[in-house]
């Protein structure tokens, strides 16, 4: 019976053996998974983690994306290279500024956090920016130096979202300072938003003494509340408009376009409304002063026309002759009688012809009107000749019962010119 119990328990021992061998072998196993899952997890950070020795500078520890633009296998079991292995890939003018930033983690007291930007060449040659933050970790429990943990971002695009907003405020503040234009933006209740370099010429102040302001204060009140109404109008209309408006300068008045728009936020809503003023008073001087230069030629151009078909011909010393061809309307019938008396008087003449021999149509309104200018022209001592009389016209000159005395009426021009000569040898 002793033989079967000790066997019996030499197989429960050896049983128990390997029970515990296996238990140790799998405590081993989720001690190694429990050290290995922290590593890879840093690993799969798709931004640079490291440990570093500030007194040694070599890393501590890396991980894969580090590892990657440093071109080297990850992780503390890949070796500890010099913490300054990112002099070959990051940017020469940022490598001073890294050691700056490490200096002020070196100093800094545990857990205190500070930030740096970089430039670091990809494996596509381009620079991309990276933010890091490092904070220092105290004392190696297991020597002197003293580490600090840095982890980095890749903020390339953000960097290229801000250079282009950059560019674009450079590019505004370049239009806005040198257009010789007004450029202005106000809230709904008339405040300064945005004022550029003419504005602050115009109203002789700075712009931190405008923005702010309500413009319709810095105005004269008519002007004030016609830009009012005019912003009022396109905030409801919600579209752009444009009109002219006066503004006063020591020097005088100036007229300019003004052309307003909306501006709205990121919601949509209308919050301001914009104004572009160019000055137009040289182009509205031109303009008046060409049409001016054109009413002066057209008076010129009719006083021609008038001398062209209603002239005054010197015949002889005294004697004048004034040949109508065409339509008489009531215009030219005052022309011809203008011309008649200033012609009389200029030439001091005693006989006047007027031949009517090529005027198409005469009706009672006209032949009064050649009634009207001989008996004028007999006023100033002038003795009237009626040439180139028609039967029509003679028959409407009767119908009217004209009193014709003082004029002489002869039916051609050529016997007209005849009697006043005859009548000058008897002068």
């Amino acid at each position: 019976m002793d033989a079967q119990k000790t066997v019996a328990l030499e197989a429960e021992l050896d049983a128990l053996q390997k029970e515990v061998q296996r238990l140790r072998s799998r405590v081993a196993e989720l001690e190694a998974a429990g050290r290995g899952f922290p590593e890879r997890l840093v690993d799969a950070l798709p931004s640079v983690v490291y440990v570093l020795d500030l007194d040694e500078g070599r890393y501590v520890y890396r991980n894969r994306e580090l590892a990657g633009l440093l071109e080297e296998g990850g992780g503390a079991a890949a070796g500890s290279p010099r913490g300054d292995g990112l002099s070959s890939v990051v940017h020469p003018d940022d490598i001073g500024r890294i050691e700056e930033y490490r200096a002020r983690v070196a100093a800094s007291e545990s857990g205190e956090q500070a930030t740096v930007e970089y430039r670091v060449r990809g494996r596509d040659g381009g620079w991309r920016w990276f933010l890091e933050r490092g904070v220092a970790l105290g004392r190696d429990p297991e020597g002197p130096g003293r580490r600090m943990l840095g982890s980095a971002h890749d903020i390339t695009a953000r960097k290229h979202t801000e250079q282009m907003l950059e560019r674009s405020e450079s590019l505004l503040h370049a239009f806005l300072e040198y257009t010789p234009s007004m450029v202005v933006a106000v809230d709904a209740a008339g405040r300064l938003l945005l004022v550029n370099r003419e504005i602050e010429s115009f109203y002789k102040m700075s712009r931190e003494e405008l923005l702010g302001r309500v413009v319709y204060d810095l105005l004269p009140a008519p002007a004030a509340a016609s830009i009012r109404k005019a912003n009022e109008e396109v905030a409801a209309a919600g579209r752009p408009g444009a009109s002219e408006q006066v503004l006063v300068y020591p020097d005088g008045p100036r007229t300019y376009l003004s052309t307003k728009f909306p501006i709205r936020d990121a919601e949509g809503k209308i919050y301001a409304v914009g104004t572009i003023s160019v000055d137009i008073s040289r182009a509205k001087q031109a303009e008046a002063e060409r049409a001016e230069m054109q009413r002066q030629l057209i008076e010129m151009q009719q006083a021609t026309i008038q001398e062209l078909i209603t002239p005054l011909l010197p015949l002889a010393p005294g004697v004048v002759a004034m040949p109508i061809v065409g339509s008489v309307d009531p215009a030219r019938a005052e022309q011809i009688l203008t011309t008649l008396l200033e012609g009389i008087a200029d030439r001091q003449a005693r006989i006047a012809i007027l031949d009517i021999t090529g005027v198409k149509v005469v009706d009672e309104r006209v032949a009064r009107s050649f009634v009207d200018a001989a008996r004028a022209a007999g006023l100033l001592g002038t003795r009237v000749v009626l040439t180139g009389i028609k039967p029509q016209i003679a028959q409407t000159l009767t119908t009217m019962g004209a009193d014709l005395s003082g004029i002489v009426t002869k039916g051609t021009l050529e016997s007209g010119i005849a009697y006043a000569l005859g009548r000058r040898l008897r002068w």
